[in-house]
Order: C-alpha cells, then sequence, then structure tokens
C-alpha cells in the first residue's frame, strides 16, 4: 500500500428507508441485506505518486449484512483512467473495504467481479442535484435539499468508508441491473446520502474512522463515541 490523499463527493444509496438507514449508525440494515451502490468522485488527490484527479469509483452489491456469507460487491473503475491509475484505485478500495467493519469479526466484502466501466458523476452548480451513471448498469439520481443558509437539511454523524459525516439525500431513481453477475434491483425512493470527503490513508491507519468500529449493536460502541467526542460530532 502506498500513501493515499483525496478531497471529492460522495452518492451512497441503498434499499434501507428513505432518511433512516440504521446501517449510518451502527445498526442493521433494515431489510437483512443492503443492496447498494457507493460511488464516490475523486475532484483532487493521490495514491503515491499517481495522481487520481476527475476519476471515479462505483462499488455496488449487498455491501452490509448480517450474514456475512451474503455479501458480495462488483466493483468498477473509472474507464478514462490509465492502467496505472486503475491499479492505484483498486488497491486503496480493497485497503478501504478491509478496514471497514460492519460488525465484530465480519470480513471484507468479497469482490465478484472488478471491472473498468464509463462512470459519469454529475454535481450541479449548487451542489443540490447528484447523478451517476453507467450506462446500461446503473443509473442514480438523488437530491440534497439545502435551508434557506445553503447548510444541507440533514446532516448526520455516521459510519461511511469516506466521511464520518453524511447528508441525507432524496432518492429519486436507483436501478441496476448487471447481466454480468447475475444481479438487478429497482430501489429508487429508499435511501441516499452525499458526503464531502477529505480522506488519508493516515486516517485509517489511525483508526480514525467509525466504520473501523462497528458491531451492528444500533448504539455507537466506545471507541466510536471517542472519536464523536475527539471530533467534535454529534452522537445524534
Amino acid at each position: 500500500m502506498q500513501d493515499f490523499e483525496i478531497e471529492g463527493v460522495g452518492l451512497w444509496q441503498c434499499q434501507c428507508t428513505a432518511h433512516a438507514c440504521p446501517c449510518q449508525t451502527n445498526g442493521a440494515p433494515t431489510h437483512g441485506t443492503c443492496y447498494a451502490a457507493d460511488v464516490a468522485h475523486i475532484k483532487s488527490g493521490h495514491y503515491g505518486n499517481i495522481k487520481l484527479d476527475g476519476l471515479s469509483i462505483a462499488l455496488v452489491g449487498d455491501l452490509v449484512d448480517a450474514k456475512p456469507e451474503r455479501l458480495f460487491a462488483t466493483l468498477y473503475l473509472d474507464q478514462k483512467a490509465s492502467s496505472e491509475q486503475r491499479e492505484a484505485l483498486r488497491k486503496m478500495m480493497e485497503y478501504l473495504n478491509e478496514d471497514y467493519v460492519a460488525g465484530p469479526g465480519e470480513p471484507a466484502v468479497p469482490f465478484r467481479k472488478i471491472s473498468p466501466a464509463p462512470i459519469e458523476f454529475s454535481e450541479s452548480a449548487d451542489k443540490t442535484l447528484y447523478t451517476v451513471t453507467l450506462p446500461g448498469i446503473l443509473e442514480e439520481k438523488a437530491i440534497l435539499k439545502r435551508n434557506s443558509d445553503g447548510s444541507p437539511v440533514s446532516t448526520i454523524t455516521a459510519m461511511d468508508s469516506w466521511s464520518n459525516i453524511v447528508h441525507n439525500a432524496d432518492n429519486v431513481a436507483f436501478r441496476y441491473h448487471d447481466q454480468s453477475v447475475g444481479q438487478e434491483w429497482d430501489e429508487s425512493g429508499d435511501y441516499a446520502n452525499v458526503k464531502y470527503f477529505h480522506l488519508s490513508k493516515k486516517m485509517y491507519d489511525e483508526k480514525q474512522m467509525l466504520g473501523q468500529h462497528g458491531d451492528m449493536s444500533g448504539r455507537w460502541t466506545s471507541e466510536q463515541k471517542e472519536i464523536i467526542s475527539a471530533q467534535g460530532l454529534k452522537e445524534k
């Protein structure tokens, strides 16, 4: 593993209830499974000496599950990336995936497939409309409502691969169909969040992420409470 530091914006959508995904606050998925898409657009950053500016990543599958044997994912790497950049993205995602812990002893989500794909990520000028398209595979659309002062209406402390803070959003569309892995669903109208991240390998190495200390108990663990206090976050 090389050192990495990245900044960008991410979109998460899953099958949990709109604005009420228990996985975000260390609970078990509403339906047992968590069919989800975790998409990150890197605005600037590096892995070692490899620049990752403008590249996107999409991880799609059953990403959180009380029964670990059901976990699976497909990792899509930005097609416009060079082979060197795709390898850097793959190594970084494998590292993040191995360190995220939804429950004690839960293994990393197994990647059934790693594939380059055209990932179209769009953010409106006012940062309220977010869309993701993998032509013929994935369609996502979410609206982030904002207050009169421009701040997101719903901000929560959360377990997330990219940030310890996420903003709940309206899931307008979430459709997935990939014949090559035999998976498809339409979870439009369910849960979505947006996050603006500044993430580094150091933060994971020092166990500063809430997602590294989960147990699916539905309440924050002692390690998570220490992080919340140290980072000035709100428990609720």
